[in-house]
């Protein structure tokens, strides 16, 4: 976290120097002088490639202050023709050969990026995009190198170094030859990476027609007969919103059916974590209706959107929403949900809960089956698990809008970490929040904000140098994500091209193990940790912790599992007994209000078991949301599928279409 704001600050250093090169350009040229334009010319071509080295966020304030990239190329070149005309003439030879060489740099760059553009264009026409399906039949070429593609506006405008240093060679010497060699060596170079870059780029665009790969997709899906299929679209594309369908990959690998993964949209693909299941998407309806899957008699939906409905109007398919975690949140209960055959609900509060919307679904619609995610988390001990007593907050976000902003951060975060950090017990604390927290809300992200500021402080006094200065344990945290990043890259990028899915899986997810691992041993045992990326998992939070306090969430009803002490926020002031009634989940928690007034009970339960008196109620809401503990929710999941599939077969018979030959 210290090389992030120290990462940060020299890029708003760099960024100034580089702003301060070009005004020192502009006033070279006023004055003139030749040796003043050299070195601020030279000083903004590294501050560019410092900023663009360190992907440092002031890019992006440069864009939007229209003093992006090219903009900045421009600036320098036409500050170069000025210079010209100050010192030398407008006229002038060099002036002449830099506007030239620039000229025709420029129609380089133009024609190279519009065929790349073309290729992009083109490709994305293609119908679907696979992951584990042999669609080698279809002969589809592999894009352009990366080195020609990534970052191709970048290095195409660096191509102007050999002019720009020929032409500032001439002014000084007045020899003609050194803007000649320059303007012939920008000009070469430009040229050459085009006729590099056209093979290439003629092989990406031989692509079979929309009939032919979906003819091809059919076919293959014919081979593999999938029987039942995740099915998620989602209009805000964000690797934040994958978790919804992530965390069902492992519960659907484990299936007895044979599973398929449909995605909507391209970027959704991106974003999907590592899994041996066969992956198609499919952008558009008309492409998804021709697609074939005799088999298929199981959809489940792990969310609300409209693009279900490309989905559901298969008459044939039994379709289930099942949800991305059950809460108290009016989401666990949308009436929408009737336009589904089946319900999957973890227990029985998350039946009531559709239950007490009338009209809406009827009581045979909802099926419970647990929560097969939890199968990892290792349950309470009786007291405290850990040397240093430890609290995970882990607040839900503010929601999509203000009548659904269920957080805590805003009111009582900052209250609530002052609280534990000045409590007489030495306590470890994990901030863990949702991902999406501010994402909506400005009051929501500066909180979040002040929270980590706490948090990092407290360590830096207690600690100093020693959680920041960890550079052996972040060397081989960096080793791990760049081994699983080139583990997770498919295509003509992959070091692992020949690697099957499954293969790539289990190795993903061991080195996420060991990463884990690294993460905890990396600071001391003492420090508090803010836990904003993958790394790690939510459920190994809560399994070095000794006590939850979050809001009203999905993240509650799944910890209830561990049968620890914890506390929710009562924000609204309703009457104890008023807000357990209406908040399933806090029937076994302690509650605390904005000024964080019930802390200490629950501290104290966490502390001293004799003084929990809520553990004998969390045995009973355990069995309440996440239902009966035997059979284990994995098998009660894997037999709700079985059971809808086998009703699905008894309404709707196999009928596989009429074969045609498969093209050799």
């Amino acid at each position: 976290m210290e090389s992030k704001r120290l990462q940060a600050a020299l890029g708003v250093l760099i960024t100034a120097g580089l702003i301060l090169s070009y005004v020192g350009m502009l006033a070279a040229v006023a004055l003139p002088s030749l040796p003043l334009f050299v070195y601020c010319a030279a000083a903004s071509y590294v501050a560019d490639l410092l900023l663009h080295s360190s992907e440092s966020v002031t890019l992006e304030r440069l864009r939007d202050s229209r003093f992006g990239l090219t903009m900045r190329f421009l600036i320098r070149q036409f500050l170069l023709l000025g210079l010209c005309g100050a010192i030398t003439d407008i006229e002038s030879f060099v002036a002449q050969m830099a506007t030239i060489g620039l000229l025709l740099l420029f129609i380089t760059q133009l024609a190279y990026g519009a065929l790349l553009k073309h290729v992009r264009k083109r490709r994305n026409e293609l119908p679907f995009t696979t992951r584990g399906l042999d669609l080698e039949a279809l002969g589809i070429r592999r894009m352009p190198h990366p080195f020609l593609m990534d970052k191709h506006v970048r290095k195409t405008l660096h191509l102007d170094i050999p002019l720009m240093a020929g032409s500032l060679a001439t002014i000084a010497t007045d020899d003609w030859r050194w803007v000649t060699y320059g303007m012939i060596t920008t000009v070469f170079l430009a040229y050459f990476a085009l006729l590099v870059l056209v093979p290439d780029a003629r092989n990406a665009l031989k692509l079979p027609t929309i009939d032919e790969a979906i003819d091809e997709l059919n076919h293959q899906l014919t081979e593999y007969r999938p029987q039942v299929a995740l099915y998620f679209t989602f209009a805000a594309i964000s690797k934040d919103f994958m978790y919804q369908v992530n965390m069902w990959l492992e519960s659907l690998e484990a299936l007895e059916l044979r599973p398929i993964i449909v995605l909507r949209e391209r970027a959704t693909l991106r974003y999907l974590d590592a899994t041996s299941v066969p992956v198609i998407c499919i952008p558009k309806a008309d492409n998804l209706a021709r697609i074939e899957m005799p088999e298929l008699r199981v959809a489940l939906y792990p969310g609300n959107a409209g693009k279900n409905v490309h989905m559901l109007q298969r008459a044939e398919v039994k379709h289930v929403f099942i949800g991305h975690g059950d809460s108290d949140k009016l989401a666990s209960s949308n009436r929408v949900s009737k336009v589904f055959d089946e319900i999957w609900v973890a227990g029985r509060a998350g039946r009531d809960r559709y239950e007490r919307i009338k009209h809406a679904v009827t009581h045979n619609q909802i099926v419970e089956v647990g929560r097969p995610q939890l199968m990892s988390l290792r349950p309470w001990t009786g007291g405290v698990a850990n040397s240093v007593p430890t609290v995970i907050y882990a607040p839900t976000w503010e929601g999509w809008t203000d009548d659904a902003c269920y957080t805590s951060v805003i009111p009582a975060g900052e209250k609530l970490i002052k609280a534990l950090l000045d409590h007489e017990q030495d306590i470890r604390i994990i901030y863990k929040p949702h991902p999406l927290t501010g994402s909506r809300s400005p009051q929501a992200a500066a909180a979040h904000r002040r929270v980590i500021a706490l948090l990092r402080e407290d360590n830096a006094q207690r600690f100093g140098r020693k959680v920041t200065d960890s550079k052996a344990a972040a060397r081989k945290l960096a080793r791990i994500d760049q081994r699983i990043a080139e583990l997770s890259e498919r295509g003509v990028r992959s070091k692992y091209p020949d690697l099957s899915e499954k293969d790539r899986t289990f190795r993903i997810r061991r080195s996420r193990n060991q990463a884990e691992t690294l993460y905890w041993s990396s600071m001391p045992e003492a420090a508090h940790h803010v836990v904003t990326e993958r790394i790690p998992s939510l459920y190994d939070c809560f399994n070095r912790s000794d006590l939850l306090i979050g809001d009203m969430s999905s993240v509650v009803s799944d910890f209830v599992a561990t049968l620890k002490p914890y506390a929710i926020f009562n924000l609204d002031g309703l009457p104890d007994q008023e807000f357990r009634n209406e908040q399933r989940t806090a029937y076994a928690s302690y509650l605390m209000d904005a000024d964080c007034n019930g802390l200490d009970a629950a501290i104290d339960a966490m502390l001293n078991p004799r003084e929990d008196v809520m553990a004998q109620y969390r045995e009973q809401l355990k069995e309440y949301l996440l239902g009966q503990q035997f059979p284990p929710s994995s098998a009660r999941f894997n037999a709700a599928a079985n059971d809808l599939y086998r009703r699905g077969l008894l309404d709707f018979p196999i009928e596989y279409p009429e074969q045609v030959p498969h093209p050799a």
